[in-house]
């Protein structure tokens, strides 16, 4: 019984290690601002929507939110992650 259940729990254990190691950036992808969640206050600067999204070997990053006086923003910029400045 005691194998067993050492068996399923190293079991268990790798099948996780290759679910989170699988190659996939965990900050890739959309991310919105949920307002009624926030805790950002009136009449500032916000970025409702952040694209995170590969371009060979670098990441491109769309921004999208409103200004302090409510015009709507629009920015992209795309960088290599290398660890340098």
């Amino acid at each position: 019984m005691k194998t067993k259940t050492c068996a399923i729990t190293l079991a268990f254990l790798f099948a996780a290690a290759a679910v989170c190691f699988a190659g996939t950036d965990v900050q890739m992808g959309t991310w919105k601002l949920n307002e009624s969640k926030s805790k950002l206050p009136a009449g500032i600067p916000k970025n409702h929507t952040v694209v995170y999204e590969a371009a060979g070997d670098s990441v491109k990053v769309t921004i999208d939110g409103t200004a302090a006086d409510g015009s709507a923003t629009h920015n992209e910029w795309t960088g290599k992650v290398d660890g340098k400045d």
